[in-house]
């Protein structure tokens, strides 16, 4: 596990970079509440007030009510080995963690499978037109899509199928000002957030938040760089910089 503020930042950078780890994630294509599928707006969404913050982020730590004590992330299938698929990879722990919360049986997706995006390279995305594509076409599942394969060559015939019965459907588009706050209101929801970090190029998935010994808000990634690579973040690294996407709902096709 790794803690990233505003005094370490850079050497987490570095080591991300000399463990082969490209930049994943690019900057949105579209404006907030502009994508070209169903949205529900953040503004239908009233933002906790600050002043309850620590006190609910202590009591669902307390109750075990936060979406990454529900949910577990498998750190080895989902770990992207130097990939520049964290934009995919932290979707697919995005819509398991949905699941998760819909009580709907564990099924392992594979960010591999979202690879025609990018032409089947190992390229970095768009967190926003990979959740439009996801929206249309489904992620498929370690049924139909090894491990680190992102060729279509690789992947069984039947994942163009199979991928249907895991689509996203319905999520908050966050962004602006109050990006912190709406971010944090969805986690102390229940939720968990599809975001990305500019400065680390990045894209991660929120699971959890914590009070530090300072009084500072932390925020947790299970991240996609490995195992012992969870990391909370603080400060304004915390901050989601290339947009937060607050999954609320997927099909519910088992």
């Amino acid at each position: 596990m790794i803690l990233i503020n505003d005094n370490n930042w850079q050497e987490v950078v570095q080591e991300s970079q000399n463990q082969g780890f490209s930049v994943g994630a690019l900057p949105r294509q579209t404006g907030i509440g502009e994508m070209s599928c169903a949205t529900v707006f953040a503004e239908q969404v009233p933002i906790i007030p600050e002043s309850e913050w620590k006190p609910r982020i202590t009591e669902m730590t307390a109750n075990g009510l936060f979406i990454g004590q529900r949910w577990k992330s498998d750190t080895k299938l989902d770990y992207q080995n130097g990939l520049g698929f964290c934009w995919a990879k932290s979707l697919a722990q995005a819509c398991m963690a949905v699941r998760a919360a819909q009580n709907q049986p564990f099924v392992q997706l594979m960010g591999e499978s979202l690879a025609e995006c990018v032409g089947y390279r190992n390229k970095g995305y768009y967190l926003d037109r990979a959740l439009e594509y996801a929206n249309n076409r489904g992620i498929a599942s370690i049924a139909t899509v090894p491990h680190l394969k992102i060729t279509q060559g690789e992947w069984s015939p039947q994942y163009a199928e199979e991928r249907q019965s895991y689509m996203p459907l319905e999520w908050w588009d966050l962004g602006g000002k109050e990006v912190w706050a709406e971010t944090i209101t969805a986690l102390l929801m229940g939720y968990g957030c599809y975001v990305g970090y500019d400065w680390w190029g990045h894209a991660v998935f929120l699971d959890m938040l914590r009070v530090n010994a300072k009084g500072q808000i932390e925020v947790h990634t299970p991240n996609t760089h490995g195992q012992g690579n969870d990391a909370w973040l603080a400060g304004s690294k915390a901050i989601p910089s290339m947009g937060s996407f607050v999954l609320r709902g997927m099909n519910l096709a088992a």
